[in-house]
């Protein structure tokens, strides 16, 4: 059962919705097209859902078609858990996010990439608004749309869509594939617009391409030598001077207080 809509995009329209089979809440990703790059994205993105288990991902339930009788009627379409703690992009609109939240936040999606990672994925979009914040106690935040998730590795079509120009790591700028470092340079802008409340790489899409490959992010020293030293790693203009998820997110939990 459809209910109201919650976003719109440029491939897929969400919706609330109601799994008739148990009752429970769903977000329905319903693809623009039944027969388009918007759909195969849709598709796409079932796939790589159906293989990842990490309480830090949105959880995959189900894809199908929508029903002949339905102005949608014909569409692909997927039903994901719905998160109900809206996203970071909305969190952070106020501005600067406590440093303690942050590290939380950073450590958990950290943890997701790295399952991710091991899987032999790269997300390549990581950017605010796909990092879903959950009122859940067992994890901070959920990452979503897996829609232009790939192997690492793989080689880029002409004209392939390759993640959201202001969190770009400086080899997405150059058109190569980001591999998984890519997801830890785009999740290191991500934590700093946090502590900061804007955008390391401001302008337009192309000042903002061009600075990253000139220049590495300025990481204000007001933030501590431990929040310093790991965005710094994080964002290194160098792929291979970056730091596993695995080990950012080690770096990231020691930002947290002691119990």
């Amino acid at each position: 059962m459809v209910h109201e809509q919650l976003g719109r995009g440029a491939t897929a329209t969400v919706f609330r919705g109601t799994d008739l089979s148990d009752g429970r809440p769903v977000a329905l990703k319903i693809a623009e097209g039944p027969k388009s790059p918007q759909a195969e994205r849709i598709h796409a993105e079932a796939r790589v859902l159906a293989t990842l288990d990490h309480p830090a991902i949105v959880r995959f339930i189900g894809q199908g078609i929508v029903p002949d009788g339905d102005s949608w009627a014909g569409r692909p379409f997927l039903a994901e858990e719905l998160v109900y703690g809206g996203s970071l992009a909305e969190r952070i609109r106020g501005g600067a996010a406590d440093p303690v939240e942050v590290a939380r936040w950073g450590a958990a999606a950290l943890s997701g990439l790295a399952h991710v990672h091991a899987r032999g994925l790269v997300h390549r979009d990581i950017k605010p608004a796909n990092i879903l914040l959950s009122e859940l106690r067992r994890c901070a935040v959920r990452i979503a749309d897996f829609g232009i998730a790939t192997p690492a590795g793989t080689a880029l079509e002409p004209g392939d869509s390759s993640g959201t120009v202001h969190y770009m790591s400086p080899e997405q700028a150059a058109g190569r594939h980001p591999g998984t470092s890519g997801d830890i340079y785009s999740l290191g802008l991500v934590l700093l617009e946090c502590l900061t409340g804007a955008k390391a790489f401001a302008g337009t899409p192309v000042e903002s391409l061009v600075a990253r490959t000139l220049r590495d992010p300025e990481v204000p020293a007001r933030l501590g030598k431990p929040w310093v030293s790991l965005l710094r790693a994080m964002t290194a203009r160098d792929p291979g001077a970056r730091p596993s998820a695995t080990d950012a997110e080690a770096q990231a939990l020691r930002l947290l207080p002691r119990r």
